[in-house]
């Protein structure tokens, strides 16, 4: 596999319907490396699981569980008209996601993260919606791509220095009927743990929650 310039991080995160009914997201960061799964609503209650189960409810709030292959666990309580809310398996707080037209990413201790706002070129197409990541001083560290369809994996919108040409994501995948078929995540620097668990729980509200966090996806 190609080495991502200047050591970014780039993480995709494709979903799938469980045998449950359940959307699953698989985030890696290569081929045959999987770095985590995202589950929707396994922690829900029984009723909000039977929603799930008997179909009427393909995505949307709850509370999504994160699993790290080292079998770390992050929660992902997904809400409407409120703050997103992220937990370690353990109770520690992370952080939380503020959403409105644009949204910002508070951690536990940290203060600010992370804000969310539209790419201003084109920030929604058929294929894709499209974020730019800004540092908590509104500097561009990243992007962040939602795909809504098949073609939106082969898609390349970012400058070429960004994106080298043979990165193994680039494949394109199939339609699956689903509200959200994946995300797609660049960032200029590795991440630590904190930025990882938030930037996949932002996915992972984005991709299961069906949370919109700019105004183009509303």
């Amino acid at each position: 596999m190609s080495a991502p310039q200047d050591r970014s991080t780039m993480i995709e995160g494709r979903v799938v319907h469980k045998v449950n009914n359940a959307l699953e997201i698989t985030f890696s960061v290569g081929p045959e490396d999987a770095l985590a799964t995202g589950v929707q609503g396994a922690g829900n209650g029984f009723g909000a699981k039977a929603a799930i189960l008997f179909g009427f409810k393909n995505g949307g709030t709850g509370k999504h569980r994160i699993t790290y292959a080292d079998g770390t666990v992050v929660w992902v309580e997904s809400k409407d008209a409120a703050p997103t809310v992220l937990t370690r398996g353990d109770g520690t707080a992370v952080g939380a996601i503020q959403r409105a037209d644009t949204s910002t990413a508070v951690g536990s201790t940290a203060g600010t993260l992370f804000h969310f706002v539209p790419d201003p070129d084109e920030p929604r197409t058929p294929e894709l919606f499209r974020l730019v990541v800004l540092d908590r001083m509104g500097a561009e560290v990243g992007r962040l791509d939602v795909v809504r369809t098949a073609g939106g994996w082969t898609l390349r919108r970012m400058a070429e220095d960004l994106y080298n040409e043979s990165f193994w994501w680039d494949r394109a995948g199939q339609p699956l009927p689903v509200p959200i078929l994946g995300t797609r995540l660049w960032l200029k620097h590795p991440l630590d743990p904190v930025e990882r668990d938030v930037l996949l729980g932002v996915c992972v509200d984005i991709a299961l929650g069906l949370r919109p966090y700019v105004t183009a996806m509303k």
